[in-house]
């Protein structure tokens, strides 16, 4: 049986964000993040690879 972990609030963002991961036999399955703030660089970000984000966001 799965397990879900929740994050809520993470808040050394602009705004507000929620992690939700659920994890089986040791290993994320699955993952949702919600933020309160819209910017327009979920965007930019989509279809990259996430470890890209850093690079791409760290200015704005």
């Amino acid at each position: 049986m799965a397990k879900k972990i929740t994050i809520d609030p993470i808040t050394r963002i602009e705004g507000h964000l929620r992690i939700e991961v659920e994890v089986a036999g040791g290993k994320v399955v699955n993952a949702w993040s919600s933020g309160q703030m819209f910017r327009g660089l979920e965007l930019i970000l989509r279809g990259r690879d996430p470890q890209d984000a850093p690079l791409l966001t760290q200015r704005t």
